[in-house]
């Protein structure tokens, strides 16, 4: 919608393409996705498997020492404001482009039932409800910390898709509050671009879905705050579930043993063929070791 009222996006050739999860394309870069990753992989964690971080961690040594290329991918995906880029990683490494980018930015903050994202999730990647909803519980969290002094829009995902002309209108009015003027006659083509019918998962019961008491809670803290704030402020949203935590160190276990499982595969494969090679380099002539 905000690339449909004028802010450019990613350059075609570096948006990651359309899938059959998000039929209209994902409008993520392909250079700064992988930047994210970057980062994720150098804190120990995955998109996945998110990493639970200190405030201050975007000083540290390994972190610091990637600020320059990052920058520079910035800048070349990038190359001119106003633009507008997406990426749910974010929500977890935001304090770190805080520290690369000069101001001024603005955030637009969507956030989603955590029941509907944990059975997308549960849809796309077959991770279980327990993950979904840890992996909620993380973002949500991180995003809220990490946009502390940012002006932010803040819109509920399923009343954006409900109610798309209000949740427009007020988008517009607090981009030119923030300095970045849209073309208001697209306006009808930016509520248009929204398909409520790709909204594959709706909201199942909390009890058949085990959501926890405290991620209500979240929830329901963060409904009041949708619109405008200049700038955000992170309210007391509590301390996050013991178990959040349980389960995505255990996750980022997981990964870690199952990549070393894939590169010592790699490795025997590899080895297996260099041997292979060998045998039929050394094979006499007429054996057909070489033919």
């Amino acid at each position: 919608m905000l690339a449909q009222l004028g802010i450019r996006g990613p350059s075609d050739e570096d948006l990651i393409p359309a899938t059959s999860s998000n039929q209209h394309g994902h409008f993520e870069s392909k250079t700064l996705t992988r930047v994210d990753n970057q980062l994720l992989h150098i804190l120990g964690g995955t998109w996945s498997a998110p990493p639970s971080l200190e405030p201050g961690w975007e000083w540290g040594r390994e972190i610091t020492a990637v600020q320059g290329s990052a920058h520079q991918a910035f800048h070349s995906t990038f190359p001119a404001r106003p633009m507008v880029w997406k990426d749910p990683r974010n929500c977890i490494v935001l304090p770190f482009w805080r520290s690369v980018l000069a101001p001024p930015f603005a955030a637009v903050f969507v956030y989603r039932d955590g029941l509907e994202v944990a059975h997308s999730l549960q849809a796309r990647d077959h991770l279980t409800l327990t993950h979904g909803l840890a992996l909620w519980e993380r973002y949500l969290r991180s995003a809220c910390a990490g946009l502390d002094g940012v002006p932010t829009f803040v819109a509920e995902y399923g009343r954006l898709l409900e109610d798309p002309v209000s949740t427009c209108r007020s988008l517009v009015g607090f981009l030119s509050d923030v300095g970045i003027d849209v073309d208001r006659a697209r306006a009808r083509t930016a509520v248009d671009s929204l398909d409520a019918g790709l909204r594959h998962r709706g909201t199942p019961s909390h009890e058949q879905a085990g959501i926890t008491a405290n991620q209500r809670d979240l929830l329901a803290l963060m409904h009041p705050l949708a619109g405008p704030h200049h700038p955000w402020r992170s309210p007391d949203l509590g301390r996050e579930a013991p178990w959040v935590e349980d389960f995505l160190s255990l996750r980022r276990d997981y990964e870690v043993l199952n990549r070393q499982i894939r590169s010592s595969r790699a490795m025997r494969l590899v080895e297996t063929w260099w041997k292979v090679r060998g045998i039929r380099r050394s094979s006499p002539a007429g054996d057909g070791g070489d033919a």
